[in-house]
């Protein structure tokens, strides 16, 4: 099992400092998306949210079959 699995599994297990790891490996990606609406919404709003449809869809990522 390499590194993102080993991190994934724990996240997906509750470890608060897995997700955390995880979250600061995809916030330059986040960061692109909200980067891209520019100025059509509030950037705040849209990063907070999308940081939290990403944890919450993290634990229901089936790692065997790589989808949600």
């Amino acid at each position: 099992m390499n590194n993102f699995e080993e991190t994934l599994e724990k996240a997906q297990e509750g470890d608060r400092q897995a997700m955390n790891d995880l979250l600061y490996e995809y916030l330059p990606l986040i960061n692109g998306i909200v980067y891209q609406y520019g100025r059509k919404v509030n950037k705040d709003e849209l990063r907070e949210h999308l940081m939290f449809k990403f944890m919450e869809n993290t634990k229901k990522f089936n790692k065997n079959k790589k989808s949600f």
